[in-house]
């Protein structure tokens, strides 16, 4: 797919991977439509992003919002021209034990993670049928290949976006639209495990993590040249997908063993410095 001067709409840019996607798409002459929450600015990444030539829209939306959905993707086509790309990068991760999680944790996980992945992409792929090209790139996560201990309403919804992805890929078949889904371990310096970096004690993550950077790069290659699923990993991680795959019992046997248990409980701890850090002081 050539990408100089296509549109994309990019879900999430106000921070984390969001901003690193709309670089390298800015890079490769994509214009762009960014959207976040109405409390994400995005204004010194649009004017960052139009010094490289491109076009840059940006307007808040909360997704969780079937008519803000809707009209997201109405502003999008009004404020670019028609969306050959869809980004869909937003989402949020509450993590812990399952047991102690709330309704209204799981309800906007499930929303922001995977039913506005999946509403936004009904939007806008019968566009880019008619127009005869486009792609649809989604955030999943490693979480959505293999067990994730204390992360399991997100690794649930990760699950999702890769079986949407790669079920929509196979219905559409020969249509000249595509389908991919981004896979990434654990990224340093932003996202989630970025932000709890600072306050993980007892030494680094065991799997190591990847820039952000790389998920950007990992983007355009998923539309250039219409990768179904990209993995990304600082380690060799395949062999534990295949495990997963043939003998799910294992990898949650290797889940339990105490290396990666107790890597979990001290993110899980990070987790609860992060919140405490960012509460505003008692008067």
């Amino acid at each position: 797919m050539e990408l100089r001067g296509r549109n994309a709409l990019i879900t999430g840019a106000g921070g984390g991977l969001g901003a690193y996607i709309a670089r390298a798409l800015a890079d490769e002459g994509v214009n762009l439509a960014l959207t976040d929450l109405p409390e994400a600015s995005v204004d010194g990444l649009a004017a960052e992003l139009r010094t490289r030539g491109v076009e840059v829209k940006h307007a808040p939306a909360d997704l969780t919002d079937r008519d803000e959905r809707r009209r997201l993707a109405a502003w999008a086509a009004d404020a670019l021209g028609p969306i050959d790309i869809l980004v869909n990068n937003a989402g949020v991760e509450f993590g812990g034990a399952f047991l102690e999680s709330d309704a209204a944790a799981l309800e906007l996980t499930a929303a922001v993670n995977l039913l506005a992945v999946m509403d936004l992409t009904r939007l806008l792929v019968p566009g880019m049928l008619e127009r005869g090209r486009g792609h649809v790139v989604s955030m999943a996560s490693l979480a959505g290949k293999v067990p994730s201990p204390q992360l399991t309403s997100y690794s649930a919804t990760k699950h999702g976006v890769v079986g949407f992805m790669g079920s929509l890929r196979a219905e559409l078949g020969a249509e000249p639209v595509g389908c991919s889904a981004i896979c990434p371990g654990l990224v340093g310096r932003v996202g989630m495990y970025g932000r709890l970096e600072p306050y993980i004690e007892g030494g680094s993550a065991p799997m190591g993590t990847i820039p952000p950077e790389q998920v950007g790069e990992a983007v355009v290659r998923a539309i250039r040249e219409n990768r179904g699923e990209i993995v990304l990993n600082r380690r060799p991680v395949k062999p534990l997908i295949l495990l997963h795959a043939v003998a799910p019992g294992a990898t949650a046997r290797l889940a339990r063993l105490r290396p990666l248990r107790s890597f979990m409980e001290r993110m899980a701890k990070a987790r609860e410095r992060y919140d405490a850090a960012q509460a505003p002081p008692r008067e």
